[in-house]
């Protein structure tokens, strides 16, 4: 029998938690301060990821460096059909689809501003408007296995880890690479 989820995923309680409802800037505030600990070797275990809380402090969510960089682009910039259209216009084509072309300009038309400008246009954002919701848990006496391959399934970062249907940690790419590093040493 393998390692369980349980012997490498680190504890809930070493993850700092925020409200839903929070402003973007008490979000990034917590992971500079954590970001600040990391670089001055504190001995401490800091994450680059918050979990996010409703009202009651169940948590309903994940508010990572990635939910924070994906959150500076506007929203309509996000739908899958602008991406389909960008290409048209770089195509000999976009001369025949005027209309189009100046609509897509227009959702993308924040490309052009400085990034201090996007981030203050973006700087309103609750955190709920950009925080991963939760996706599929792992049960901390899966095998490591099951694990990896709930990430890979899922195609996340890190999943929340239940005992008896209470979140108790998360198992992370580092965890795994951790146990790698260390099967490896063996």
């Amino acid at each position: 029998m393998g390692k369980t989820v349980k012997e490498i995923m680190n504890p809930i309680e070493e993850y700092d938690t925020i409200n839903v409802d929070a402003p973007l800037s008490d979000a990034l505030a917590i992971l500079k301060k954590n970001h600040e600990k990391l670089n001055a070797g504190d001995p401490g275990r800091f994450h680059k990821t918050l979990l996010v809380t409703d009202a009651s402090k169940k948590i309903v969510g994940k508010f990572s460096i990635y939910d924070l960089t994906r959150g500076l682009v506007p929203e309509s910039a996000k739908a899958p059909e602008l991406s389909r259209s960008f290409y048209a216009m770089l195509s000999s084509r976009a001369l025949e689809v005027a209309d189009e072309v100046g609509e897509f300009q227009e959702h993308f038309r924040w490309l052009h501003n400085t990034f201090s400008d996007l981030v203050k246009q973006q700087a309103q954002k609750k955190v709920r408007d950009i925080m991963s919701p939760i996706h599929a848990v792992v049960k901390e006496d899966d095998e490591m296995n099951q694990a990896i391959y709930t990430l890979f399934k899922e195609n996340v970062r890190q999943q929340l880890v239940t005992r008896e249907g209470k979140i108790v940690g998360v198992v992370n790419l580092m965890c795994v690479f951790r146990e790698l590093l260390e099967t490896i040493g063996q």
